[in-house]
């Protein structure tokens, strides 16, 4: 009966992103990923080189949102800690800036004036 209810369920893509370690100019990590259900997750560890003078947040960023670009084109629920909540954010090409000043606030704190109701649906 769980195979069949696991099965039935609709599909979609989950994870969970941490922050392992950041220095000046590399950082680590991890992306613990699944589909349908947590049973299946797997989790990877990557590393980011801003280069000389770079900026490893934002490197940081912008590294998952390559990640979160495999699996959605359009739309797509995060469940933010900073807000308590679930919003929709679009991972569409056009939507970039917005979606990496929104992730540099929830990450780091920080954003470089991104207008709140562009990328929030």
């Amino acid at each position: 009966m769980a195979n069949i209810r696991r099965n039935l369920q609709p599909p979609g893509t989950s994870g969970i992103f941490q922050i392992i370690s950041m220095g000046v100019r590399t950082a680590r990590f991890s992306f613990r990923g699944w589909t349908t259900d947590y049973n299946n997750s797997r989790r990877e560890i990557i590393e980011v080189d801003a280069g000389l003078n770079g900026d490893v947040e934002r490197a940081v960023i912008r590294r998952m949102i390559e990640l979160i670009r495999k699996h959605f084109k359009g739309d797509f629920n995060w469940e933010s800690q900073r807000l308590n909540r679930v919003i929709v954010l679009s991972a569409r090409l056009e939507d970039n800036a917005g979606l990496e000043d929104f992730l540099m606030l929830e990450f780091f704190g920080t954003y470089s004036g991104f207008q709140r109701g562009s990328l929030l649906r």
